[in-house]
């Protein structure tokens, strides 16, 4: 086999690491300079043809209204609608009514990402014997960058390990892993919240992907009880056990809106309310030192339409859902009885898989023009590039598969 054009785009890639880029910036870089490029890397959602969903209409509809109304050289802030929007997310989320006095909620700027900077700093200002991020292993790599920039230690976790160390605070993610799709099943979930409740530990609970490990039964249920189900699954252990959370949402995913990444959503639960004004009170802080006591238009925008049109995003939200539901449900079949199998079974969901990469894969699968995001010996596949042509998408599941296990 020729492999001159995969060996050529694995030297480029190389060159790009070497300039700083990260992994998902190569992905991007070297799948844009292919004519010929199969996207399946960086984590946004792809229709059937490989192009980008369509952004969130309802959202668009607001942010337009809302830079309409930003004509006059005005601060502007959505204070007045933090009441209704918490509710409105509490209710989407599908998180009883009983337990909304519980919540303190903040709206960082910066999307999900911002969403989990907040919550580490809220807690670090509250808890000083913090030393210490606890990490599951093959999780979401910013965390350790967060770290770092907090001058804090990191330790990861492997597999269902509970943390538990002195001065460690703990980050699970609430849905399929980023980077490995893997859903921790709801045995480990029960068992984190009940050590988490005996040790007094506070945790972060990062919710990047809300509903996603249950799109798949979108064909038989609701989207209400998808939601709920998520809930039971990945929330309510925690709040039955009277642990205290940070809860870090990304509407980004949820609603496909990556081109305006309006806000970071962050809800803080305190199991005793008594404690919820000062959690506030320290968020505020927060929120003021990194200059988001104003809000960008798009945030303001997002607002809005989760307070006046919920039902909108939330009809988009399961449209997004769909879609992986219908990317995952390919994979699975073109996939059975292959290396790759088991990478689509109940114990996996969600927008990526992250199996390990044989030696040499790389050149290999760019020599096919497919573009999935390397990172160590792993390669991370976004499911929704499969393309809706079942011949094509045959033989790009054959190349994966003959390259990774």
């Amino acid at each position: 086999m020729d492999l001159s054009f995969g060996q050529a785009v694995f030297k480029k890639s190389l060159q790009l690491t070497e300039e700083g880029k990260d992994a998902n910036q190569v992905a991007k870089i070297v799948c844009d300079q292919d004519a010929a490029g199969n996207n399946y890397g960086i984590g946004i959602m792809l229709d059937s043809n490989g192009q980008p969903m369509e952004t969130s209409p309802t959202l668009l509809a607001f942010t337009r209204a809302e830079l309409d109304q930003s004509a006059a050289g005005n601060y502007m802030s959505s204070a007045v609608h933090m009441d209704l929007l918490k509710a409105a997310i509490l209710g989407w989320q599908q998180i009883p009514e009983s337990c909304w006095d519980h919540f303190t909620l903040t709206l960082p700027s910066d999307a999900g990402t911002g969403a989990v900077r907040t919550a580490v700093d809220i807690l670090l200002m509250t808890n000083p014997a913090l030393d210490t991020l606890g990490l599951e292993t093959l999780g979401w790599p910013a965390y350790k960058s967060i770290a770092g920039v907090k001058r804090l230690a990191w330790k990861e976790f492997f597999g269902d390990a509970i943390m538990t160390d002195p001065g460690l605070l703990p980050i699970y993610q609430a849905g399929p892993m980023n980077t490995t799709g893997l859903v921790r099943s709801p045995g480990v979930i029960e068992t984190r919240a009940q050590e988490a409740a005996s040790r007094k530990t506070t945790v972060i609970l990062d919710r990047a992907y809300s509903g996603f490990e249950y799109a798949r039964l979108l064909g038989t249920h609701s989207y209400e009880d998808v939601m709920r189900t998520s809930y039971d699954h990945q929330i309510r252990p925690f709040i039955e056990q009277g642990v205290p959370f940070a809860l870090a949402i990304s509407p980004t995913k949820s609603f496909v809106t990556f081109s305006l990444r309006p806000a970071g959503i962050l809800l803080l639960y305190s199991p005793d309310t008594s404690q919820t004004q000062d959690m506030n009170k320290t968020a505020n802080i927060i929120l003021r030192a990194r200059g988001s006591g104003f809000e960008h238009p798009t945030t303001r925008a997002f607002v809005k339409a989760m307070v006046n049109d919920r039902p909108s995003l939330e009809t988009e939200h399961r449209m997004a859902l769909e879609r992986v539901a219908e990317a995952e449900a390919l994979w699975r079949k073109l996939a059975e009885g292959t290396s790759l199998e088991y990478q689509f079974s109940d114990s996996y969901s969600g927008l990526f898989r992250n199996p390990q990469a044989r030696e040499g894969a790389q050149a290999h699968i760019y020599n096919e023009h497919l573009y999935p995001v390397f990172s160590g010996d792993r390669c991370r596949l976004n499911v929704t590039g499969i393309p809706e042509d079942k011949l094509i998408a045959r033989e790009h599941v054959k190349v994966f598969a003959e390259q990774c296990y």
